[in-house]
């Protein structure tokens, strides 16, 4: 199958959107509110941290219309001249978005968040870097959900999760190299 008509490409992955009621957005938002928004999404990888992250940037550029994003990778925490360059862009009213705080390390860690006192919210796989907003979990049934939805052939669901240690992420990728080699 070419990649253009794959229906696990990376553009319809991207475009999946977080699984909340507007109940469970109510609650998110209002923990939010009570943490000051200095916060953590926290889980294991492929588990929807950074969906739940990006989500929750839309739902809060109006409460915060001036925002920063840094991203570190395992390993590799931003270079420090982006980091002060979006620090130095940010109001004390802002919020700086981080997607891999505990890369940062314990030093690191620590000289960001003495330098940075405004709205924080990021992802880490452990907790204890901030209070817990969120705690991240995936199930064979979220994964049996996403391949419908994206309108994918159906999958052994349970033993894709379970080989891929409940990695979505992974699991989705499978799904395209399975599509790809038209399996």
């Amino acid at each position: 199958m070419p990649a253009h008509r794959n229906p696990f490409r990376t553009e319809r992955l991207e475009a999946l959107r977080y699984r909340l009621d507007d109940a469970g957005w109510e609650a998110l938002l209002a923990r939010g509110d009570a943490l000051g928004w200095r916060c953590a999404l926290v889980g294991p990888e492929g588990s929807g941290k950074t969906t739940l992250l990006g989500e929750l940037e839309r739902r809060l550029a109006a409460r915060f219309p001036v925002r920063a994003r840094l991203t570190a990778r395992r390993g590799a925490p931003p270079e420090p001249a982006a980091q002060a360059a979006a620090l130095a862009a940010l109001p004390p009213a802002g919020l700086l978005v981080i997607d891999g705080a505990e890369q940062y390390g314990r030093l690191g860690w620590w000289r960001l968040t003495r330098r940075w006192r405004g709205a924080l919210l990021v992802t880490s796989h452990r907790p204890g870097l901030l209070p817990t907003l969120h705690t991240h979990a995936t199930d064979a049934g979220l994964l049996a959900e996403l391949v419908r939805e994206l309108g994918g052939a159906e999958v052994a669901a349970e033993e894709l999760w379970r080989r891929h240690r409940g990695n979505l992420r992974t699991c989705l990728l499978e799904c395209y190299d399975r599509c790809a080699r038209g399996r």
